[in-house]
């Protein structure tokens, strides 16, 4: 079976990596930065004369969401499809990896946020949080722990049918919103499972999928039925998790096929750029946005260009402030902090898989796992 890594079509890099998974990671980390500046920052600066476009962005922003990390998770898990089908020993370099960049950035936003105490962000307030996200993440790093903890769930169950699997995670995300803590992560967590696992268990399907050829009056279509589901998920007043989960079943689809469309195209090539580097900014971005709401900043003033500063700050500042993490990561491994975003040399070379027949490990992969992790190319 073709490796859901690589491909001989013409929508695949030089290196024969498959374009347009990150393409479609690039536009979800934008999503995520656009959906925190909006919550974050630009709620906060609009006058009252404006309230209806705030209103229209507040909106907007939760009406991706059914698309937005379930496509990201979907993606992830199909990437992750043979590397779960591996056996143990090859893997406990990824399983520690992940779960030590969760661990170090939450280390981070706990010193973060015992700094800045004004904007909206799940926050430690005691050692019992500290301990607690540990187990169960709650935090806004909580990205990184679902990656970590859904890879592992992949891999205990892999010899389990992966309809049962799917069918049962399926079942626990459509039922989350009865646990009622929807405000909570912790909820975020229970939610997605089932998308990354979708995607590990069935790459072929996403495959198939990232292979139709819809007219364009057909995308519209997908396009339009989506909108439907978001309204019903945003103004029904129905529990989120079942609406979220049926909006999704045609927001996944509709973003491969989107994400296929535009492959080939300059857009496509710079989203797949930053699809290919998405931990950067999503451990930094909140960081940037901590700064930026120091800012005297307001979006009140009458006339043309209080209404162009109102409808194009959200798109502005999410730009600025993914140029900022590139620019801080850049900054950061020239300071020797590349251990913020990968494991440190030592560690990973203990957790080295030895090569066949040699009972020595394969430094020279070692060394190249470590490079790409550093400098984003992995991501």
């Amino acid at each position: 079976m073709t490796s859901p890594e690589t491909t001989s079509s013409p929508a695949a890099a030089a290196g024969g990596r498959l374009l347009w998974p990150d393409v479609a990671k690039g536009a979800c980390i934008l999503l995520v930065v656009l959906h925190h500046v909006i919550l974050k920052d630009y709620i906060f600066l609009v006058g009252a004369v404006f309230d209806p476009i705030e209103d229209t962005w507040h909106d907007l922003t939760y009406a991706l969401k059914p698309v937005r990390m379930p496509l990201f998770f979907a993606v992830s898990g199909f990437f992750a499809a043979s590397a779960v089908a591996r056996p143990w020993r090859s893997s406990w370099r990824r399983i520690v990896s992940g779960y030590y960049l969760y661990v170090v950035w939450l280390g981070v936003y706990v010193g973060v946020y015992s700094l800045e105490r004004e904007i909206p962000a799940n926050r430690v307030v005691s050692l019992a949080d500290l301990f607690g996200e540990l187990a169960w993440a709650a935090s806004s790093m909580w990205f990184l722990y679902a990656l970590a903890v859904y890879f592992v769930v992949a891999k205990l169950f892999r010899g389990v049918p992966p309809a049962v699997v799917v069918g049962a995670a399926a079942a626990l995300s459509v039922s989350v919103s009865a646990l009622g803590i929807e405000e909570n992560n912790r909820f975020s967590v229970l939610v997605h499972l089932v998308y990354f696992l979708a995607g590990a268990s069935y790459p072929q399907v996403l495959r198939r999928i990232a292979g139709l050829r819809l007219s364009a009056a057909a995308l519209a279509g997908l396009v339009l039925a989506y909108a439907g589901a978001a309204a019903v998920v945003l103004y029904s007043g129905l529990p989120w998790s079942p609406t979220a989960f049926a909006a999704s079943m045609i927001g996944i689809p509709l973003g491969i096929l989107l994400a296929v469309r535009v492959s080939g195209s300059r857009v496509g090539h710079g989203l797949a750029w930053v699809g290919r580097r998405t931990l950067r900014v999503y451990v930094l971005h909140l960081i940037v946005l901590v700064v930026l709401v120091q800012l005297p900043l307001a979006l009140g003033e009458r006339g043309a260009l209080g209404l162009l500063a109102a409808l194009g700050y959200p798109v502005l500042m999410t730009g600025l402030v993914v140029l900022a993490c590139f620019g801080l990561h850049e900054a950061l491994v020239r300071l020797r902090c590349g251990w913020l975003f990968a494991l440190p040399s030592a560690l990973d070379r203990r957790l080295a898989v030895p090569a066949a027949g040699t009972g020595q490990a394969d430094s020279g992969d070692a060394g190249r796992v470590r490079g790409e992790a550093r400098s984003g190319t992995t991501e």
